[in-house]
């Protein structure tokens, strides 16, 4: 994804002067007006684009005339008379730029691009991302329209106005092809020693040898919610999550959180983690983070076994009928066996 420029925080009045020399009138200020929007939506196109081709994107692909090479390219204009120069050689490249960024932003498509926003900026409130997205939608908005009556359409179609709807066609089969996005079930703002432990406990689910001959290490190897490519998303959302700042989880990230942590009590309170040689890699909580718990837990396997009860009370509290919850509790109990 390419590095974004400083979005604005307080959004400027776009303005657009009503000329049929479109090109030769445009304000001096044009490119000023449009360079966030540029960005916001090149790193959109960037990021749908940079995925490995599938059937589902092969008719968009085909229909825009971006590729990742084009999209690089066209984030470099970064002055007026090198997007003067895009409008007059390449208009449609630029308009398929800000027509694929504008769908993606319009969707949850967006989300990675969006991450990477609140990331770059930290200090951006939600209300001041939400204004920086209006007035790039109608940015996008208006260029789409000026560049529809003035830019000839691709071959054998009659008009860009037509290719537009070609396009949203395609995405729109795309995004049907794309799996249900999990609805968020949980929110939590975990402590410190809390989040420190979830890490950890997802860490040490993918880390138990693969050659061991122990059952109960054998056993966590087979369970489907912590297969090492299923728990690396939310290994990176916990990585990059902070503590006392809202966390949400979806039904499958609590399902793999509950056994994760499950798993991760299981160990500490036997003699597991020095039977396979994972003690060095594993240090449990500080004694800062230890005394953060309430009440202070008087060794770190008590601080660990607090923590996974409590979360393991929280879920059953709160998903006390749900099925998914109630097959991984079995799969926990048959891994107490194991030990």
């Amino acid at each position: 994804m390419p590095q974004g420029r400083n979005l604005p925080l307080q959004p400027a009045t776009l303005s657009m002067p009503a000329s049929d020399s479109w090109l030769d009138t445009l304000p001096v200020d044009f490119y000023d007006q449009l360079a966030d929007t540029l960005n916001l939506h090149g790193m959109a196109a960037l990021e749908l684009l940079s995925r490995p081709a599938t059937p589902a994107t092969a008719r968009l692909r085909q229909l825009i005339t971006l590729d990742v090479a084009t999209v690089q390219r066209l984030n470099t204009i970064e002055n007026q008379p090198q997007l003067l120069t895009m409008l007059r050689q390449e208009p449609l490249a630029l308009y398929d730029l800000l027509l694929l960024g504008r769908l993606v932003l319009e969707t949850s498509q967006a989300a990675p691009v969006l991450a990477f926003v609140r990331q770059s900026m930290q200090d951006i409130t939600a209300a001041q991302l939400n204004q920086v997205l209006a007035y790039c939608h109608q940015a996008s908005a208006m260029v789409l329209g000026l560049l529809e009556e003035h830019v000839a359409a691709p071959a054998d179609t009659a008009s860009l106005g037509l290719h537009r709807l070609a396009v949203e066609e395609a995405f729109a089969e795309f995004l049907a092809s794309q799996p249900a996005i999990e609805q968020p079930v949980a929110h939590l703002r975990p402590l410190p020693p809390q989040l420190h432990i979830m890490r950890l406990a997802l860490l040490l689910a993918v880390s138990l040898p693969q050659d061991t001959d122990h059952p109960f290490a054998q056993a966590v190897q087979a369970l489907p919610h912590l297969q090492p490519g299923a728990l690396e998303p939310l290994i990176t959302r916990l990585g990059q999550a902070q503590a006392h700042e809202p966390l949400t989880l979806n039904m499958p990230e609590v399902v793999q959180l509950y056994q994760a942590l499950q798993v991760c009590g299981m160990v500490f309170v036997s003699d597991l983690m020095s039977q396979i040689g994972l003690e060095d890699a594993f240090p449990t909580i500080s004694d800062e983070e230890r005394r953060a718990t309430e009440p202070a837990p008087a060794s770190n396997r008590e601080a660990v076994g607090s923590i996974v009860s409590g979360f393991t009370q929280w879920v059953q509290q709160n998903f006390p009928d749900n099925p998914e919850i109630a097959q991984a509790r079995q799969q926990v109990l048959a891994l107490a066996d194991k030990l």
